[in-house]
């Protein structure tokens, strides 16, 4: 009976650390028709990068977007200065990466 309840309880972790990774989010700043203010878009990513964050910048995706972490930070400012982001999953963004790095 111990046995059988520490393998349950074994897979009840290892589905609970599934499930949290794919909950997790990036953030995409699109550079299309979308988004409100280009320029400080370009802010926003550059203070971020300038705080020591990492980010991604997708050349050919919606014109010229960037990727990055999901930190409450980014989300806070890019709110307060009324630039347009999109929540993605961790999924949605290894799709855009992969397709965008070799368009061929």
């Amino acid at each position: 009976m111990k046995r059988i309840l520490t393998i349950l309880l074994s897979l009840l972790f290892l589905l609970g650390t599934a499930l949290q990774a794919d909950a997790q989010e990036r953030v995409l700043i699109p550079m299309d028709a979308s988004q409100n203010d280009h320029l400080k878009a370009y802010g926003i990513i550059f203070n971020h990068l300038l705080e020591n964050q990492t980010g991604q910048w997708l050349l050919n995706y919606r014109g010229g977007s960037f990727l990055t972490a999901n930190t409450a930070d980014i989300v806070r400012k890019s709110r307060v200065r009324g630039v347009s982001i999109e929540l993605i999953s961790e999924a949605e963004a290894e799709r855009i990466i992969r397709k965008w790095s070799n368009p061929m």
